[in-house]
C-alpha cells in the first residue's frame, strides 16, 4: 500500500495529512443529510460511526472548525491539541475541540475508534457550562453507560427519519452531560492532573520523583498526598503500572519484539521486563496473543 497526502481548506480551517492505502475507513452515517431533515436544534448530530485506521495515516486541523467525540476501541492513538501531546488508550475519549490546531495518528501498527461529529448553534456554549471546552481527554468511569449511549445514536442514525433525528440529537446532549460527570479531571486539583499529563507524555522515560517535581513544580510531599487521596497509590506506583500497561498494549499490538520493547521503554533488561511483567499479570511478555 501506498501513502497519499490528502487536503483540504473549508474557510479559515485547513485539513491535511495522509492517507495509507484504504486507511483511515470511515463507517460513518450523516442523518442531516439524509431524506428532507432540515430541522434545527441548538445540539445537532452531523455523523457517527467508527474508523479503522493505519500507523502510517496522519491528519492535522489548523483551527478546527469541528468538534468531535473520539472513543478509542483498539490500539493507542497519538492525540495533539492545545501543545499537549497524549496517548489515548483502549476505553478512553479524546475531545476535537473548535478552534484550535490538532493532529492524530495511530502508534500501534492498526487503530479502531468510534465518532459522535456535532454541531448547532449552542454547542460551543453547552461545552463552556459543561466544563468540557478545553478537555482533551477522558478516562470514563463508566464505560458501559458512554457504549450505550453510542449504540443508541447509532441505531437512531440509521432510520433516516425525523422522528429518529430528533433522537440522535438528544442523545448528543446526553452524552455531553455524561462526559462532563464522569470527566474525573474536572474534579482533580490542577497539580495532580498536571503530573498525570507529565507521566503520560513520558512513559518511555525512565521517571523518578525527583523528576516529576522539576518538571511540574509540585512538591514531592503533596504529590504524594494527591496521589495517595486521588488515586490510592504513589506517583511512582502510578507511573510503574502506567508504564506496564502502555507495554501490554503494544505487546498485543505486535509492533515490537521483546528485546525491543524493553529497550523502547527503557527497562534495564529484557529479563528484568519479563520478571516485572509476569508479576504484574500472571505471564510472561512472549505468552501475550
Amino acid at each position: 500500500m501506498k501513502r497519499r497526502y490528502v487536503s483540504m481548506i473549508e474557510g479559515e480551517t485547513k485539513l491535511f495529512g495522509y492517507n495509507y492505502g484504504k486507511y483511515p475507513k470511515h463507517h460513518f452515517l450523516h442523518p442531516a443529510r439524509t431524506g428532507e431533515i432540515t430541522a434545527d436544534y441548538p445540539i445537532q448530530i452531523l455523523s457517527t460511526g467508527y474508523d479503522e485506521w493505519h500507523r502510517e495515516c496522519f491528519r492535522q486541523r489548523i483551527n478546527s472548525d469541528t468538534f468531535a467525540v473520539e472513543y478509542v476501541q483498539e490500539g493507542i492513538f497519538l492525540f495533539r491539541q492545545d501543545d499537549a501531546t497524549l496517548r489515548i488508550n483502549p476505553g478512553e475519549i479524546f475531545l476535537v475541540q473548535f478552534g484550535v490546531d490538532n493532529s492524530m495518528q495511530c502508534e500501534t501498527e492498526t487503530a479502531v475508534k468510534r465518532t459522535v461529529i456535532m454541531t448547532g448553534s449552542l454547542l460551543k456554549r453547552s461545552l463552556e457550562i459543561m466544563g468540557l471546552d478545553r478537555v482533551n481527554r477522558i478516562v470514563p468511569g463508566d464505560r458501559e453507560q458512554i457504549d450505550a449511549i453510542f449504540d443508541r445514536l447509532y441505531a437512531h442514525s440509521q432510520k433516516g427519519d425525523l422522528a429518529d433525528y430528533r433522537e440522535a440529537c438528544k442523545e448528543c446532549y446526553a452524552l455531553l452531560m455524561e462526559l462532563s460527570a464522569q470527566n474525573v479531571a474536572t474534579h482533580r486539583p490542577k497539580e495532580l492532573q498536571r503530573a498525570l499529563e507529565y507521566i503520560h507524555e513520558h512513559l518511555s522515560d525512565h521517571l523518578t520523583l525527583a523528576r516529576l517535581v522539576q518538571n511540574t513544580g509540585v512538591s514531592g510531599a503533596t504529590l504524594y498526598r494527591l496521589f495517595r487521596e486521588y488515586l490510592k497509590t504513589s506517583p511512582i506506583e502510578y507511573y510503574l503500572e502506567q508504564k506496564m500497561e502502555r507495554a501490554a498494549t503494544l505487546l498485543r499490538h505486535h509492533i515490537y519484539s521483546v528485546k525491543e520493547l524493553a529497550a523502547e521503554m527503557n527497562y534495564s533488561s529484557p529479563q528484568y521486563f519479563a520478571t516485572e511483567f509476569k508479576k504484574r499479570f500472571g505471564i510472561t511478555p512472549k505468552q501475550v496473543k
